[in-house]
């Protein structure tokens, strides 16, 4: 014990010496799309999005693609991202987005136990001896983790693949590490190989895209995702059983919580798991990965999966989507990015001596930069200039998991782990925890955006697109207004509206791609302050707190921006409870801009928790809206839309386009109208005219039905309104 203590003493000595720490090697996304950290944070977000490789033209409106995306997943074919390798970027060698790391031997679960937050599930799963399948080899189970720096902040969230050994047949325990997206490379293998010691009775292999010459083992990860976990698992089989040469009656689909481990041909692994790298309110399917050798002959089977998926002739196959597409589907889940909202304690804070190196290089290179230079810089709005806003820093959230609700990562009954005390701390703050993860939802209708997003809404003319070009060229070279109004950036420091800047609300971490979710929108993520002293400060100043129960707002075309919902969907009347997060629909203004924004709950905190198909993810629930018909048993599920009454007589009216009456004149030169003939002669019978009066009373009794609820919902909305009056007269008085 005392010569593993020295051991340990003598590595941290070494690596303090190195200068190397947990979070020095941070290969954010930002990283890998080569984007300077250290730029103005101004411009890193439109950086970042111009970096990112998209699988449709980036001439195309982000509104289209998106409603194209969302498409995919509501309908049976779904949607596919390629993990491991980046297929839509131009250098795919150099795109990895995750990697995967082996951790095996008689201590996995143990070194597992003690250096993650969550913990390997004690239950036991079915051996896969005991199953129909004959290429099962064997089951185990499927959980997330975070890696924890020691003051409790989360490096990086993990998918774990577990699998217990068999003595008896010479099976060691074993489990995969699987990183999230963006944090590719050796970094998990670099960070966790000085941690192993004899004692741990384990060893790690690398299985990440570098090293794979090393592992002579070629490493891919697959996700298929749609709406619906039925329809995933259709797309499953019409497009990838066949190439796992299995039969539908040799296969299971792993529930929830479990991996499944088949041999494919006798020399590929692939492991199956109920996971997509987004949130379960956005998509629901399966990821596979596949280890195969890499000096087999032909196609690789993760190949053929590929470019089976995304064929153009595959009218069954899904769409495959790239990181731009992948990053919107996450903002809009609500989904913890790495080197967004995960960074760890962020970069290693620099010496005195490397501060004063710096600034003395950047003072340098400020007096090489000539007159004209400086007078064409200085002539530049403020959000162009390099000048000495490119020396601030990008913003790190140093967020613990509890703060990211990702609580489900966390194990508070096990003993000792790395980051346990920052987690314990957290836990037992009686004010709650410091900073709190919303999303942040900027409205087309409250804010005049420039155009330079290549005009999500804009007319698109396919006739004569010279002239539409030529009309942007014209645009773009008349003299700008100065607009305030710009688009959400990672780093923007977010106050409530009305405050002058004097009460500041949060930051944002993470910007989808403006109207990328088909809507008139830009979602954003943002760690937001303790809720007490801003709603304090907010009511000292004499600022409206935040309306949580306000209806639905509409914008300026009069279609419904469902921001919060006042009351249940059946208009009982009943009002919906306050939601979990206490800023819900606050108003709040970026730093410096008119841009305004709205607060609200991550998907996960605000959709409904009693479900009646777990199955389905809310935010794409067509249960909302239709019902769902099933065409056969072994089909997937066909929707079929319902009418709301006003869309119905919308649509009637649109159909039935009213004719002016024909006019003629009688004896007495009176107008009258013409009365049309009756080609069939039909004639009404008296059922008919019953059938008729039957409804009528029953359309009457309706409208008196909604007549009386809306009554009685503005009476209560009057008691409440009397009631909040009543009480601030109340507080005053005192």
């Amino acid at each position: 014990m005392l010569s593993r203590t020295l051991l340990l003493v003598v590595i941290c000595c070494v690596q303090q010496a190195l200068g190397w720490s947990q979070t020095t090697h941070l290969p954010s996304l930002r990283l890998r799309h080569k984007i300077n950290l250290h730029a103005n944070p101004s411009t890193v977000e439109e950086n970042q999005q111009s970096q990112l490789t998209s699988a449709y033209d980036r001439n195309l409106p982000a509104s289209l693609v998106g409603e194209a995306v969302r498409s995919a997943l509501r309908s049976d074919r779904g949607i596919c991202f390629d993990f491991t390798t980046d297929r839509y970027a131009s250098e795919q060698s150099e795109s990895q987005l995750l990697s995967v790391v082996q951790v095996k031997g008689e201590g996995t679960e143990s070194f597992i136990n003690a250096k993650f937050s969550g913990s390997i599930p004690n239950h036991k799963v079915i051996d896969g001896g005991e199953s129909t399948a004959s290429a099962l080899v064997r089951k185990g189970h499927a959980f997330e983790t975070a890696y924890l720096s020691a003051k409790g902040r989360i490096i990086d969230r993990l998918l774990v693949l577990s699998f217990s050994g068999n003595k008896e047949e010479g099976n060691e325990d074993e489990s995969l590490l699987i990183t999230s997206p963006g944090n590719s490379g050796s970094t998990l293998y670099n960070q966790l190989s000085p941690l192993v010691f004899p004692m741990d009775k384990v060893t790690l292999n690398n299985f990440a895209s570098t090293a794979e010459a090393e592992s002579m083992v070629k490493t891919n990860v697959i996700t298929l995702a749609c709406s619906s976990l039925r329809n995933a698992q259709h797309s499953f089989q019409t497009n990838i059983l066949d190439l796992l040469q299995m039969k539908s009656d040799e296969f299971e689909f792993p529930p929830n919580g479990e991996c499944h481990h088949y041999r494919v041909g006798g020399t590929v692994d692939a492991y199956i798991t109920e996971h997509t790298f987004l949130s379960p309110e956005i998509c629901r399917g399966y990821t596979i990965v596949f280890q195969e050798p890499a000096s087999s002959s032909g196609s690789l089977v993760a190949e053929q999966v590929w470019q089976r998926l995304t064929a153009e002739d595959n009218d069954l196959g899904p769409v495959g989507v790239g990181s731009l597409e992948y990053d919107t589907l996450r903002v809009e889940g609500g989904w913890a990015g790495y080197g967004h909202e995960i960074s760890g304690d962020g970069p290693k804070k620099m010496s005195k001596l490397e501060a004063a190196m710096k600034e003395k290089l950047a003072k340098r290179k400020s007096r090489k930069e000539s007159a004209d230079k400086q007078s064409e810089s200085n002539s530049l709005p403020q959000e162009e200039k390099g000048g000495t806003d490119s020396t601030e820093e990008v913003y790190y959230s140093k967020a613990n998991p509890l703060e990211l609700h990702l609580q489900n990562l966390v194990d508070t009954e096990k003993g000792c782990y790395q980051g346990q005390e920052g987690v314990a701390s957290l836990l037992k703050n009686k004010r709650g925890f410091p900073r709190q993860l919303y999303q942040v939802v900027f409205y087309d209708a409250e804010n005049e955006f420039d155009d330079d997003f290549g005009g999500a809404f804009s007319l698109i003319n396919t006739v004569n697109d010279e002239a539409l070009r030529s009309f942007q060229q014209m645009q773009k070279e008349a003299d700008p207004l100065a607009n305030d109004t710009r688009q959400p950036r990672a780093g923007d420091k977010l106050y409530a509206l009305g405050s002058s800047e004097k009460i500041q609300v949060g930051t944002i971490t993470s910007v989808a791609e403006p109207n990328g979710t088909g809507d008139r929108t830009t979602v954003a993520l943002a760690m937001v302050r303790r809720p007490g002293p801003i709603l304090k400060a907010i009511k000292d100043m004499g600022l409206d707190p935040p309306r949580w129960w306000e209806a639905d707002a509409q914008d300026d075309e009069g279609s419904s921006d469902p921001r919060n919902i006042a009351k249940e969907t059946d208009d009982s009347g009943i009002m919906m409870p306050p939601p979990l997060d206490a800023l819900v629909n606050l108003e709040v203004v970026l730093e410096g801009t008119y841009t305004v924004g709205r607060l609200r709950s991550i998907p996960s905190r605000r959709m409904k928790s009693s479900k009646k198909n777990t199955d389905v993810a809310s935010l794409l629930d067509y249960e909302e809206r239709g019902e769902i018909v099933d065409a056969k048993d072994d089909g997937p599920a066909l929707f079929k839309y319902q009418f709301t009454d006003a869309e119905i007589e919308t649509k009637s009216m649109i159909d039935e386009e009213p004719q002016p009456p024909s006019l003629t004149y009688n004896d007495n030169g009176i107008e009258e109208e013409e009365e049309e003939e009756d080609d069939d002669d039909e004639i009404i019978t008296d059922e008919q005219i019953a059938q008729a009066e039957k409804e009528a009373a029953e359309a009457e009794a309706a409208a008196a039905d909604a007549k009386r609820k809306a009554e009685k919902m503005q009476q209560l909305k009057a008691r409440a309104e009397a009631a909040m009056a009543a009480r601030r007269k109340k507080k005053k008085q005192q």
